[in-house]
């Protein structure tokens, strides 16, 4: 039996009232998981941000204390640096003022040698000069102090010696005692050549030095030269006579524990 045609109409407007409300429903639906994904991205977004702000703010003690440790290193490191090129600097300047102190020194004991001797009428008969080697007493090795091709002191020369001698003793300085003679062959006597001469004529000042004025004998040292170190050449008697010497060679340097001048 067939349905009346309203009934059939009235179904299928039935029927599409209940699917336009369920597309309804379906849209209102999707759209408000729409608005809760949204939502859940911001609260995401917001959890990471804070998270990255409270691990900026949070120092890592750790690391910290390293870096300090870091930059007091540096700020020691180069206070050091400062200390060591004021350092440098000081003794950069040290030489200078060594130097100038020897110097001075020199010029003190030339004082003291040049008065000694001329009290006693003796500064004509010497040299005194002041040079790189240091204070340099010349004392002309001829008839004045020595017989010729002798190695004895003359008693002039024992006089000036011992005077030398007794203002050496009161300063610390070393003393250098240097024979010369010119260029004379030695034929005959007790020395075989100019190297034994001046090394004997030297030795014997430096024992008149040691045993008779008591110098200390650590400060002084006797050498030999021979004939290879001439002030002037050897042209004439005259030049001769000036190359045979004996120089007392007050040095810039002193001997440790050695007495100072009073």
């Amino acid at each position: 039996m067939s349905l009346p045609q309203s009934t059939l109409v009235g179904a299928s407007s039935r029927q599409a009232r209940r699917a336009r409300r369920e597309n309804f429903a379906e849209h209102e639906d999707t759209s408000q998981e729409r608005w809760l994904l949204t939502y859940a991205d911001m609260i995401t977004l917001l959890l990471v941000l804070f998270i990255v702000l409270f691990a900026l703010s949070k120092i890592n003690q750790a690391k910290y204390r390293q870096f300090q440790q870091s930059v007091s290193h540096v700020k020691l490191v180069g206070t050091s640096v400062v200390r060591g090129s004021t350092t440098a600097a000081s003794h950069g300047k040290a030489p200078l003022s060594a130097s100038a102190s020897a110097s001075a020194h020199l010029r003190q004991i030339q004082q003291a040698l040049t008065h000694a001797l001329a009290l006693k009428g003796l500064l004509g008969d010497v040299t005194i000069t002041i040079n790189a080697s240091g204070l340099v007493e010349g004392l002309v090795a001829d008839s004045t102090f020595f017989v010729t091709d002798s190695a004895q002191l003359s008693p002039l020369g024992q006089e000036i010696v011992d005077t030398s001698g007794r203002v050496l003793d009161s300063y610390p300085n070393n003393v250098d005692v240097a024979g010369y003679t010119d260029d004379q062959l030695i034929t005959g006597g007790p020395f075989a050549n100019n190297w034994a001469l001046s090394a004997a004529r030297s030795s014997t000042v430096v024992e008149r030095l040691t045993t008779i004025d008591n110098v200390n004998p650590e400060r002084v040292v006797a050498i030999g030269y021979g004939q290879y170190h001439p002030v002037v050449p050897n042209t004439s008697p005259t030049a001769e006579a000036e190359n045979r010497r004996v120089n007392i060679v007050v040095s810039r340097q002193s001997t440790p524990g050695s007495s100072t001048a009073q």
